[in-house]
């Protein structure tokens, strides 16, 4: 299992508010994929890192959490034959 973070948007981050979940369980999501709505002295979204299914939310929609507190709980799949997981994806 892979757990996706609140992630530090800027440096002095220390907390942040989940807006919004993009996904649900059940969910197959990847590297780049959308996955929340953070608000942290601006709006930002949070994107997965991971290439798999969405098995547990953690957190619910309006909680302040800390940076590196699990929000969700991703079972990494391996990529369907063809699909290229991108060189980089645009992480905080």
């Amino acid at each position: 299992m892979a757990y996706i973070t609140m992630a530090a948007m800027y440096p002095t981050m220390s907390s942040g508010k989940v807006d919004e979940f993009l996904v649900s369980i059940g969910d197959t999501i990847k590297d780049g994929t959308p996955v929340a709505e953070i608000i942290a002295e601006g709006y930002y979204t949070l994107l997965s890192e991971y290439y798999g299914v969405v098995k547990e939310i953690y957190v619910g929609e309006g909680e302040y959490v800390e940076v590196d507190t699990p929000l969700l709980e991703v079972e990494e799949i391996e990529m369907p034959e063809g699909e290229v997981a991108p060189k980089e994806a645009n992480r905080a």
